[in-house]
């Protein structure tokens, strides 16, 4: 097995501060666990045993984890004959590639990002994705959706809708609501959207980007299932009078 690179700007990356510890953890071990191409195993199982062979995880805490490292646009989830995948994204940027041949296939071009894997529900467009936070994260213009099709306009009117620092409104619909529901079970995601517009339409100067908001509403999502749901959403409302601004202004 080859040495793999992480370089120090990985401390300040945006993507790489979406993760709990755990998932850090686990995407650290699969940087020095997958194949030359940056290609593992997808079966939590399987992932369990080969990096976590000495301490005591679940299968569903692989799966969790695995899915956030796909959200937060660090890995991508895909079957091939019906066996579940996954490749850190723009690996072969950042890394040495010796062995002539992958011992994982590649993903099917063209292939559904909302397919199935494993009980994986894949919310991620991470085929399109350059940015890598094992290197740098110089270009944080890059533009990686972490839902296809948020940026759709459906026939139904939106839910909720968040101003963005050019003044527009970016919508945000049921269907976008129920996906985070399943990724982040312990939080009550309304309510926590609702703070997040209070926040923006209170902040002005720390308005996101189009491109930027999404991160911005899944790190604020993580940060709070870690904390346990929605019983601490109280804090991020009261940060600014309290004088505890702490990273909620920084997620993008």
């Amino acid at each position: 097995m080859p040495n793999r690179i992480i370089k120090e700007s990985i401390c300040t990356s945006d993507s790489v501060d979406q993760l709990s510890w755990f998932e850090e953890v686990l995407f650290y071990r699969l940087i020095v666990s997958c194949d030359d191409y940056g290609r593992f195993d997808g079966r939590p199982a399987i992932i369990k045993g080969r990096l976590f062979p000495l301490k005591s995880v679940t299968d569903k805490q692989i799966e969790s984890a695995i899915i956030k490292l796909s959200t937060a646009g660090i890995a991508k989830l895909y079957r091939v004959d019906g066996r579940p995948y996954l490749q850190l994204c723009a690996w072969e940027r950042h890394q040495q590639i010796r062995a002539q041949k992958s011992k994982f296939p590649p993903p099917i071009e063209n292939e559904p990002d909302d397919s199935d894997c494993n009980g994986y529900q894949l919310i991620s467009d991470d085929s399109k994705c350059p940015r890598n936070p094992i290197q740098s994260e110089s270009n944080t213009n890059t533009k990686c959706d972490i839902l296809p099709g948020a940026n759709d306009a459906p026939d139904h009117p939106p839910v909720i809708s968040f101003l963005l620092n050019d003044k527009t409104e970016y919508p945000v619909y049921q269907d976008q609501i129920d996906k985070w529901g399943k990724l982040y079970p312990a939080v009550d995601i309304m309510q926590q959207l609702r703070h997040m517009k209070g926040w923006l339409d209170a902040n002005p100067k720390r308005r996101k980007t189009k491109g930027g908001i999404l991160r911005f509403v899944t790190s604020w999502l993580a940060k709070e299932q870690d904390r346990g749901g929605g019983k601490h959403g109280d804090d991020r409302a009261n940060c600014q009078s309290s004088g505890n601004t702490r990273n909620f202004g920084t997620y993008v």
